[in-house]
């Protein structure tokens, strides 16, 4: 067997590889006090106590060493959630809910997502896949590692097949896993005036983008005001008939029966879920159905998030997002989306961590080698600035991660990216 590229040692590791993830199950997590990962070829082929990693590994001439001096080492975050592929930014609307108007009065009144649409459709091709980079690379700063990108700012098949055209241009030679998920069904476009002509349209699409590999997933918008389960179901049936994995938005404002509707079909995930019943959560739990919780859109939006205590009783599976767009949650930042989640949904360090790790990684269909540190898996892994990882909550609004590892290579150091981030934004 050939020489380790990378040997970490002297880390106090959280390997996230405990047995439990539902929610109400979850206790303190698995700890190596003094440990030491292996990383060949991009994956981990040891993880232990560092003594004994170290005395059974043979070095080689180009092995690089990393002594972690006591810090933290966990995996790298998982943002299963993002809006990542656009142009521009929505400021003035923050001030308009500011004084009263509501997300669904401005986007009925033509703002909101339709002014990203607008925005995004005049943007040149290139600047939108150089804009989607460096949004990447700023959350690779924050620690992500892996990240779900959807398109939904074209909402016309001509439009959304640009969108999709321009992921698999983002995707190309990054540098960290992009998962791609594709939501025609964000909003209605302005001035249709027959939605069951467009819906037919959104949905006969659907075989295409299965056909040429242009998405994983599915999403929709089920909301009261935007799609309605009924909606939703044709399009996510029509996704699974094509061997396309779904998920939605559901009840992010108002309990619409989003919950239900995701435990119905088995999708992978609902998100949001701020005006989830009772029922649909257990409905959820019974079926698998992960809640991806998106504490940064209710914090912007002055919203109640999803609180932890509900999902512990439900039994429910959580992964925590982002939700980065440019409208409800521009933010990269998944140590603020821990920090809120703990603070403002009452979520544990423990659950917290698993959720942006392992559960969100089951979100994107990448449970098999993301999400925790472990032999076999992808060496994607974070050294923080401390040797507890609970500092992820403590330090709320700043960046604890000193060092960003996707595959074994170094993306950031502290908050700065590496060159091959830098070159790749640029290529």
């Amino acid at each position: 067997m050939s020489a380790p590229d990378l040997v970490v040692f002297h880390a106090h590791i959280t390997p996230c590889d405990d047995a439990t993830t539902q929610m109400g199950a979850i206790g303190e997590l698995r700890q190596i006090e003094d440990g030491a990962i292996v990383v060949r070829g991009g994956k981990i082929t040891r993880i232990g106590e560092t003594e004994r990693v170290l005395s059974e590994t043979t070095l080689g001439p180009e092995t690089q060493l990393l002594d972690a001096g006591g810090r933290a080492l966990i995996p790298g975050f998982v943002d299963p959630h993002t809006h990542a592929l656009h142009a521009g930014r929505r400021i003035p609307e923050m001030q308009l809910r500011q004084d009263g108007r509501g997300y669904l009065e401005i986007l009925q009144a033509g703002g909101g997502i339709q002014e990203t649409v607008r925005a995004t459709e005049a943007a040149e091709d290139a600047a939108i896949v150089r804009a989607t980079r460096q949004r990447i690379a700023q959350a690779v700063a924050y620690g992500t590692t892996a990240v779900e990108v959807k398109t939904g700012y074209g909402l016309t098949a001509a439009r959304e097949t640009r969108l999709l055209r321009l992921l698999a241009l983002v995707r190309k030679r990054a540098p960290i896993a992009i998962a791609r998920t594709f939501l025609g069904l964000h909003a209605w476009p302005m001035g249709t005036s027959d939605r069951a002509a467009h819906l037919q349209e959104m949905n006969a699409l659907l075989a295409d983008v299965a056909q040429k590999e242009l998405a994983d997933a599915v999403d929709v918008f089920c909301e009261e005001g935007v799609f309605s389960v009924e909606d939703a179901r044709a399009h996510l049936e029509a996704a699974r008939a094509v061997s396309l994995a779904i998920r939605l938005h559901a009840d992010e404002l108002r309990p619409s029966g989003g919950a239900e509707l995701a435990a119905e079909l088995g999708a992978r995930s609902a998100d949001h879920l701020l005006a989830a019943t009772d029922e649909g959560l257990r409905a959820m739990a019974a079926t698998g159905v992960i809640s991806v919780n998106l504490p940064g859109t209710a914090f912007f939006l002055h919203e109640r998030p999803l609180q932890a205590a509900r999902q512990r009783e439900a039994g429910v599976r959580a992964a925590l997002a982002t939700d980065q767009n440019p409208g409800s949650s521009p933010t990269f930042s998944m140590p603020m989306a821990l920090a809120l989640a703990m603070h403002t949904a009452g979520f544990r360090p423990a659950e917290a961590l698993l959720a942006a790790t392992r559960n969100a990684a089951a979100a994107v269909g990448m449970e098999e080698h993301r999400g925790q540190l472990a032999e076999g898996f992808a060496a994607d892994f974070l050294l923080l600035d401390d040797s507890d990882y609970r500092v992820l909550f403590y330090a709320f609004g700043m960046n604890p991660v000193s060092q960003v590892f996707a595959g074994g290579r170094q993306l950031a150091q502290d908050g700065n990216a590496t060159e091959e981030m830098r070159q790749w934004i640029d290529s």
